[in-house]
């Protein structure tokens, strides 16, 4: 394989690296408590004190949630009354600061060990069928050698690193009317909410910009969206996968 060829081949593996809306791996985790069963109306409610939920960007991320929540049963409730809802669903997320990945792609070095000789019966070939001009002999040229077959002489490393980000998405639906009923008798401090069920989602890579691959996260957790996960699940969804482009825009 000659050096264009390697690079093309780096080339390709840090596109697919980097995330550009090309290919994401995730890892899943649900948790859901079987013994609660309050309905499935709810409001969305955030996570983040740095994002209210009044924020454009949250508008945003409201209305990803509700897309993926719909097919599942559960029903958002007009303008987020939290007094007509039976579940408050926290939507929290975070992005690491950046790290480097590194990575290492060997290809094999080949070669004709039998190049010389090949070379040298090409040039070798002559007369044949007299030694003397004019005997009579026919002059016959001999055929090129056929090419010899390239056998591995090596491996060649290239390294090379990106800078990747971790994202995460934490999805909590709680118990909001014993919730709300717990805060007017103790307090907001000392209030615990019942958890009714979570979704966790994490993927590393590129890009930073949270709102590109937040629809990829709600549609890698959908699934398991009021269930449980045995373990983590890891899953692969690209960005162009029309379930994260439904997610994203209702299409």
């Amino acid at each position: 394989m000659n050096k264009s060829l390697i690079a093309i081949s780096i080339s390709c593996i840090a596109l697919t690296v980097s995330g550009c809306g090309t290919l994401y791996k995730l890892d899943v985790t649900a948790y859901n408590n079987p013994n609660i069963d309050v309905g499935t109306s709810y409001v969305i409610l955030s996570g983040n004190p740095d994002i209210p939920v009044s924020s454009p960007e949250f508008v945003e991320y409201a209305s990803q949630v509700e897309r993926a929540l719909e097919p599942k049963g559960f029903t958002r409730v007009a303008d987020d009354d939290p007094t007509k809802a039976a579940l408050g669903i926290y939507v929290s997320m975070a992005v690491s600061d950046p790290a480097k990945r590194y990575h290492s792609v060997q290809t094999g070095l080949y070669e004709s060990p039998y190049a010389d000789e090949s070379a040298a019966a090409v040039r070798g070939s002559g007369q044949s069928g007299g030694s003397n001009p004019g005997s009579g002999g026919t002059s016959q040229a001999k055929m090129p050698a056929s090419p010899a077959p390239e056998m591995l002489s090596g491996v060649a490393e290239n390294s090379f690193a990106t800078t990747v980000f971790t994202k995460h998405l934490n999805l909590v639906a709680i118990d909001l009317q014993s919730y709300i009923k717990e805060i007017a008798e103790v307090g907001r401090e000392d209030a615990v909410p019942v958890e009714v069920w979570s979704v966790d989602i994490e993927t590393t890579g590129q890009p930073s910009d949270l709102s590109e691959v937040f629809p990829v996260m709600v549609a890698a957790g959908q699934p398991y969206l009021g269930d449980s996960t045995d373990d983590v699940v890891q899953t692969k969804l690209s960005g162009s996968d029309q379930r994260v482009q439904h997610i994203k825009s209702g299409n």
